[in-house]
């Protein structure tokens, strides 16, 4: 029996429970860049979409599944790949890629899929880019949304239509501890709290004066111990949307109560005693992006998400 997903149309809302453990994000804000985690309040957001005409619509079959955002599908007997638009699925090689890709080919292994153009038509690597839906019956589900909001992949900035209802979703797949974001999805040790520890985003600087690549030093994210417990960070990974940008703190490094550790993008500058990433290009969309902190296991510690300014 094929696996439910996503309904076009469904409206998602999430209201605060008193025993909820989780610590309680700041307000989700589509318009500032300020911490979007959503808190504990009814919000509601829909995927509607309006599909092609049916003389537009472009059908394919689902022949293979390469990870959780990519399938090769037959469309006029031509085998193409296709990367589901504007999500991206932990690879293979990370914590939950093995499982983003089984949940993916359970819900549209040997189906037949309605394709949908976005903004871009063909990425670097010469896939389609599309938006995938799958027809059961009446229903039509919205297989990019669905496997957000199972914390199957995370929604990605991209400019598109959808970006910010992403976005939204994947706050509540978060808070909810859905797929890769429960507390123990990637494992946990003897000893351990069964709470996240309290990490917080204080700042992160994403669009400083100028052209980015001209100041890579005045990029930066600050994390910050809120809880009442010494926390050791030290191995842990900090990262963005991307498949790509990955920073490892140093091994050494602990938060006591209130103290903070902040990740320089350049290789030099920024705040007093500041870790550097050293990379050699920005690392923060000035469009929105994610940041995510992992555990050395690879759970998911920290979620923090902001929009572009809209001036």
């Amino acid at each position: 029996m094929r696996k439910p997903v996503m309904i076009i149309g469904l409206a998602l809302a999430i209201a605060a429970t008193a025993c909820n453990t989780r610590p309680q994000p700041d307000a989700f804000t589509e318009t500032t860049t300020t911490s979007t985690t959503l808190a504990g309040i009814d919000i509601e957001t829909t995927t509607t979409v309006t599909l092609p005409p049916p003389e537009a619509q472009v059908f394919g079959t689902v022949v293979g599944i390469t990870d959780g955002d990519t399938i090769e599908v037959v469309i006029d007997g031509s085998t193409v790949d296709v990367r589901l638009l504007g999500i991206n699925a932990p690879e293979l090689s990370e914590c939950w890629g093995e499982e983003s890709m089984v949940e993916l080919s359970e819900m549209i292994a040997d189906e037949r899929i309605l394709l949908v153009e976005g903004p871009t038509d063909i990425d670097p690597f010469g896939r389609l880019l599309r938006y995938v839906y799958l027809e059961d019956g009446d229903d039509v589900s919205f297989v990019n949304a669905a496997l957000i909001e199972s914390g199957h992949a995370v929604g990605l900035h991209d400019g598109s239509e959808y970006d910010i209802s992403f976005k939204e979703i994947e706050a509540r797949a978060f808070q909810s501890g859905r797929g890769m974001w429960a507390t123990f999805a990637c494992g946990d040790r003897e000893g351990v709290s069964a709470d996240r520890p309290v990490i917080r985003v204080s700042e992160l600087v994403h669009d400083p004066a100028g052209p980015d690549a001209d100041d890579l030093s005045g990029e930066y994210i600050t994390i910050v111990n809120e809880g009442y417990d010494v926390v050791s960070v030290g191995g842990w990974t900090l990262r963005d949307e991307s498949s790509s940008n990955r920073y490892v703190i140093n091994g050494n490094t602990t938060l006591n109560p209130g103290e903070g550790v902040t990740i320089v993008t350049g290789c030099d500058g920024g705040p007093a005693g500041a870790a550097h990433w050293c990379s050699d290009q920005a690392v923060w969309s000035n469009d929105g992006d994610t940041a995510i902190v992992l555990d050395t296991l690879g759970n998911a510690v920290v979620w923090y998400t902001y929009h572009a300014d809209p001036s």
